[in-house]
């Protein structure tokens, strides 16, 4: 995760970083990030509260960003907050902003620190976190991306020992009569038990992967190269194929061009798999 961080902050200050904007809820966001940094404070014995208004919040945001955003925030409360504390997640409109706080009853931040606080490896104490290790680049990260949302971060806190409050604030989106639930695909309906083929030179990745879609329901087989793929394919016809590109003997690219060739092949679902960079 720290090579990860320095790497967006790195692509943020180049603009290499290209937001994937569309209408998206907060809550689902919200609660992605809560069940992310959960094993942190389950860990820490904290509790966490969460406080989400009845209405839906409508932003037009990049939703894996903003989990990054919630989670680095809830991530610092659980790690600058004294064992058996309480992390606090809520949420409200605030006229044409969406604002979010998350707050702990943790270390605090002293006067002095609140206009660095975001600042690149700036920490508050490192005696106090707990054993979890950081570079202290997790809250200029959060500034960065919430800046390119068109937000902003603001920190505050009554002082030492009297616990912190992050608050976020986002552009609304103005409108969302676009908004609509897609239809349910007639091919691959939502629930629907499907014949699934896994192909990945991975053993224990297509068999872990495996055993997932047979606890969803699924009827699933699994190939480890190429050659096998194009058999099983051949005698299964599944419904989706989880194709890894990197495969000996043939490739993905290779195993999807054949598929795609047969006549019952132009409908199957093939989705990619890879772990290339």
């Amino acid at each position: 995760r720290l090579v990860d961080d320095l790497l967006d902050l790195s692509r943020i200050t180049h603009n290499r970083i290209e937001l994937r904007t569309r209408h998206i809820e907060l809550a689902p966001v919200i609660r992605q990030a809560v069940l992310g940094a959960q094993p942190l404070a389950d860990s820490a014995g904290h509790a966490m509260q969460v406080s989400l208004p009845a209405k839906p919040l409508w932003l037009n945001a990049d939703a894996v960003r903003l989990t990054q955003v919630f989670g680095n925030l809830l991530n610092n409360g659980c790690k600058y907050t004294p064992a058996g504390g309480t992390i606090r997640v809520s949420a409200q409109r605030d006229g044409t902003d969406v604002v979010v706080t998350v707050s702990d009853t943790g270390i605090g931040i002293p006067a002095d620190k609140l206009a660095s606080i975001f600042q690149m490896f700036t920490e508050v104490d490192r005696s106090l976190e707990q054993s979890q290790g950081g570079l202290g680049i997790g809250l200029t990260l959060v500034k960065r991306l919430v800046e390119m949302h068109g937000g902003s971060v603001e920190a505050r806190s009554d002082g030492v020992g009297q616990g912190s409050a992050f608050v976020v604030r986002l552009p609304a989106a103005i409108d969302v009569s676009d908004v609509s639930t897609p239809a349910p695909s007639e091919s691959l309906a939502s629930g629907a038990m499907h014949q699934i083929l896994v192909v990945d030179d991975n053993k224990d990745s297509a068999d872990s992967l495996a055993i997932l879609l047979q606890l969803t329901g699924h009827e699933v087989f699994v190939a480890h190269d190429g050659h096998s793929a194009l058999e099983a394919v051949e005698l299964r016809r599944p419904d989706v194929v989880l194709l890894d590109i990197g495969l000996p003997s043939l490739n993905g690219h290779d195993v999807c061009r054949w598929i795609r060739q047969q006549p019952w092949g132009k409908t199957t679902v093939i989705i990619a798999l890879t772990g290339w960079g």
